[in-house]
């Protein structure tokens, strides 16, 4: 945890532009948030662009909706959103008016991962401790 799930329109973006994605999104998640690079995961999916409307008209757009572990405060939301879109646009070429983003916080005692509720967020260290023999390399990637 966090997931950003990138819903993008189908042929848009090769694997070179997905691995550089996926990688900034990890950058901008852990240098905002202090979390592990282990903890984020970045998933695309494609959709046909005739499935997305805006005001009832075809649009194509990427959405990105990330679920993150509540805790974080106002600024460091906005400090999200601003350098996941600014590296989104900066990678892809893509205008900043066709992307839509979105932070959705969970509860950490309401998710889990590798089989272990998530800590709440600056209780990360302990945790892995705590867990480590469970963990082993899963979730400590750097």
């Amino acid at each position: 945890m966090p997931i950003y799930q990138c819903h993008v329109p189908a042929g848009s973006l090769n694997t070179e532009l997905r691995a550089d994605l996926a990688e900034a999104i990890t950058t901008v998640h852990t240098s905002v948030t202090g979390a592990p690079r282990g903890f984020v995961n970045v998933v695309f999916t494609e959709y046909e662009p005739s499935t997305f409307f805006t005001a009832g008209k075809p649009r194509e757009a990427s959405y990105i909706s990330g679920t993150i572990r509540a805790g974080r405060d106002r600024a460091a939301r906005a400090e999200l959103l601003t350098r996941l879109s600014e590296a989104w646009t900066a990678i892809t070429g893509q205008d900043a008016r066709s992307l839509l983003l979105g932070l959705n916080e969970a509860d950490p005692t309401s998710l889990m991962e590798a089989g272990l509720i998530m800590p709440a967020p600056g209780e990360e260290a302990a945790w892995m401790h705590r867990h480590k023999q469970v963990l082993g390399d899963v979730l400590s990637a750097d």
